[in-house]
């Protein structure tokens, strides 16, 4: 790989983050349930503080996203295009996320050594988005706990404690 394919991944899977924020807050307008309506902006919240996790390494190469509002109307547009079925969310979401995981760990194998920590906070929010999907279609009541988890961790401790 490429140092310009993984500055171009990196610069895309940030981008991603704010329309998946926007995504899950359009979504959370959309849903009638107040339990689901929180579920959904808690994950707002996760894709808010991972793509904050990250943008330090933006600004070390140099990158530069598109204009908030651009990714912000992708979000949401991609949120109305999706039916506020629940279940459907669910199974969808299950189906794609591992995906997700694969894509992230790739883009961490890729970087450069010291972005690498960054990176796996970024990765870790996948995780615990999954570890999220998991405990819900199993009827958990306290299925938003890694979430939260995920939003108590700061990426510059989290990061230091690892290795």
């Amino acid at each position: 790989m490429s140092d310009q394919t993984y500055l171009d991944t990196l610069l895309l899977y940030y981008e991603e983050e704010i329309e998946g924020e926007a995504y899950f807050a359009e979504l959370s307008q959309r849903f009638s349930q107040p339990d689901h309506k929180e579920k959904l902006t808690l994950l707002a919240k996760v894709e808010r503080h991972a793509a904050n996790a990250i943008e330090p390494l933006l600004a070390r190469h140099g990158l530069q996203p598109r204009p908030r509002q651009i990714l912000t109307k992708s979000g949401r547009d991609q949120a109305r295009a999706t039916a506020a079925d629940w279940p459907a969310l669910l199974a969808d979401m299950n189906q794609t996320y591992p995906g997700y995981l694969e894509d992230f760990r790739a883009l961490e194998t890729m970087a450069p050594a010291p972005d690498r920590d960054r990176l796996g906070f970024l990765t870790e929010h996948e995780v615990a988005a999954i570890a999220f999907l998991a405990r819900e279609v199993q009827g958990d009541a306290n299925s938003v706990q890694p979430l939260n988890a995920y939003l108590a961790a700061d990426p510059a401790t989290w990061c230091a404690g690892r290795g």
